[in-house]
């Protein structure tokens, strides 16, 4: 048997969507359950974000097949500092948290998006 390792060449981001954290947190907590659990975010690099991907279109799939990963958007905002849960407080719910500093490509595009911060900044 072999086994083959072919880490992914591109991630095209069609939509880059900064928020304030207080904004990115009422976003992900719409039609969370008093006490519930909402989708989980990804952190890496002092950024946390929701990416959302292409619907597995033929051509989206072809393109995957090529080492080409599309996302529709990545939401996203600063967070220095990882916390595993964040508590939304008038619902008593939570926003699990996974700290993706492990993985390449929420790294690598956690560094573009802070890049792009700062340039806008200036």
């Amino acid at each position: 048997m072999k086994v083959t390792f072919k880490p992914w060449e591109e991630v095209i981001i069609h939509d880059n969507i900064h928020r304030s954290f207080d904004d990115f947190i009422k976003l992900c907590s719409i039609g969370v359950q008093p006490g519930g659990l909402a989708a989980p975010l990804h952190w890496a690099e002092g950024i946390v974000l929701r990416p959302s991907p292409m619907p597995p279109t033929e051509s989206a799939t072809k393109e995957m097949l090529e080492g080409k990963i599309h996302w529709l958007a990545v939401e996203w905002s600063e967070m220095p500092k990882y916390q595993p849960i964040i508590m939304i407080g008038d619902i008593n719910a939570k926003i699990p948290v996974v700290n993706a500093s492990d993985t390449a490509i929420i790294c690598d595009v956690a560094k573009v998006l802070k890049a792009t911060l700062i340039t806008t900044k200036l």
